[in-house]
């Protein structure tokens, strides 16, 4: 097995993982490659047909759906920081569909319901490469697929019921079974010992992505107010979005502001809020010597508490997962979004997947929050007066979900009776999550059986019964309440 050498003098010491960002290093590459044109702040009253609020890639796919299919509309779009600031611009870059999971979305959307889902996510994917070309837009994509890896005997796979439906709806070559040397041709782990792969992701800046939207819906001649939070909406015809100077008035309002709308009364039970974090390495010269990853193929690992990594095209890794950060009552602040440990326990993903990179150095680490359903699906709801409307809860998958939440949302908007409107995850949340102060205790104990039961199997040992129980539990609760649609 081929080893990592050293590090040049005057660099951070190896293994060393950097303080927790306030920025992605997505982002901060991003803007350093093109920082876009200016959106002040509003002041003043403005009016406008369509107000989007959040400036993340739900309410970006959003108000360019509603350029491409109503131009004449007038769209404001608010955004409290900038544009891809929040989760958007912060997560691995998987633009992934969920094929691995499609016996768990037929279990909550009923066997079409979660096969319609399924595949209209995956058509997600090649819409995107037709929109990088379209825009000309630089987002570092590559679609190369996913190797879903076994790391070890105890992470299982997909289930038999996930390769029935597929065979049945016609699906069966989306996953792939692989064994011990074909995931190790991917990349070179002493861990992999199988897997699945599937052809339907593009790995992306995710960043890029979200600056690129900006850039073309400015083109589109969207008004887009960076620095400005929204702090209320006041019903009527029109709605007014009240802001800290100004005002939009406007005959629909899209609410998409991610975990942040758990600060609203009515979501405050329908997701909890949790953070992920990253962490990216410097380049590494040997990165084809060492470990054979001569593609732009991401990896993930199948434990519960999932590794996922990719690499750049200069040469480093990024990796995230392995450990998850839990939010008390939403407030998306300090600690939370700073940890050490768990910044730490992402790094340690890379080294134990990979032993032979022991020592390599780590450039950047970050995070970002995420709105996490009981059943990990979004919802797209719509208030009794018909002209409010909110798409939430994409739960740490949102690159693919946001696209299709774009065109759920547009549909509502224009009222539109097509298949995106018709989407099973239209309506209110599947089920709802305790409140506080039960929610926090009781999805960080969810958090700890995963993550301590996946350290122990890593180090050989079982995963301990406690763990086991409320494992157990938990999947329990979210077969009992992820039923609410099925068939």
């Amino acid at each position: 097995m081929k080893q990592w050498r050293g590090s040049a003098a005057g660099e951070r010491p190896s293994g060393g993982v950097p303080p927790v960002g306030a920025r992605s290093y997505w982002l901060d590459e991003a803007l350093a490659a093109d920082p876009g044109a200016a959106c002040l702040a509003l002041s003043g009253d403005v009016a406008a047909d369509v107000c989007v609020i959040g400036g993340g890639f739900a309410g970006l796919w959003t108000a360019y759906e509603l350029s491409e299919r109503a131009p004449q509309l007038g769209v404001v779009l608010l955004e409290a920081d900038i544009c891809g600031a929040g989760g958007s611009g912060a997560n691995g870059g998987f633009f992934s569909p969920s094929w691995t999971g499609l016996s768990a979305l037929c279990g909550s959307l009923g066997e079409s319901g979660g096969v319609a889902y399924a595949a209209a996510l995956a058509d997600m994917v090649n819409e995107l490469d037709a929109w990088v070309v379209r825009h000309e837009a630089r987002i570092d994509a590559y679609h190369e697929g996913i190797l879903y890896a076994r790391a070890g005997e105890w992470q299982a796979g997909p289930d038999e019921e996930t390769f029935r439906l597929l065979e049945k709806h016609g699906y069966a070559d989306r996953l792939r079974c692989v064994n011990v040397a074909e995931a190790r041709s991917v990349a070179d782990s002493p861990r992999f010992v199988g897997g699945v792969i599937t052809p339907d992701l593009t790995v992306i800046q995710p960043a890029k992505l979200a600056r690129e939207l900006r850039r073309v819906l400015l083109e589109r001649g969207v008004r887009i107010f960076e620095g400005t939070p929204m702090l209320r909406v006041e019903a009527g015809r029109p709605a007014r979005v009240v802001t800290p100077a100004g005002s939009v008035s406007a005959a629909q309002v899209v609410l998409t502001t991610g975990a942040w709308a758990i600060t609203q009364p009515h979501f405050r039970r329908a997701f909890a809020v949790c953070t992920d974090f990253m962490v990216v390495t410097e380049p590494i010269p040997q990165l084809i010597e060492v470990l054979g990853w001569t593609s732009h193929m991401g990896v993930a690992d199948l434990r519960e508490m999932l590794y996922y990594l990719r690499t750049t095209p200069d040469g480093r890794i990024a990796i995230g997962g392995g450990a998850m950060g839990i939010v008390y009552g939403g407030r998306i602040e300090g600690r939370v979004l700073s940890s050490p440990r768990l910044a730490e326990m992402a790094a340690h993903g890379l080294t134990w997947l990979f032993p032979q990179l022991e020592g390599v150095r780590f450039h950047a680490a970050w995070s970002g929050p995420m709105d996490i359903t009981s059943t990990a699906l979004p919802f797209f709801e719509t208030a009794p007066g018909g002209n409010v409307h909110a798409g939430l809860g994409f739960s740490g998958h949102g690159l693919t979900s946001t696209k299709l939440g774009g065109k759920i949302l547009s549909s509502l908007v224009l009222r539109e009776d097509d298949e995106w409107r018709r989407m099973p995850v239209v309506g209110r949340p599947l089920a709802t999550v305790p409140p506080e102060p039960l929610r926090w205790p009781l999805v960080k104990s969810v958090a700890w059986a995963f993550e301590s039961g996946d350290r122990a199997q890593e180090q050989g040992r079982a995963r301990g019964r406690l763990p086991r129980l409320v494992t157990t539990v938990y999947g329990q609760y979210g077969a009992q309440n992820g039923a609410i649609r099925s068939e």
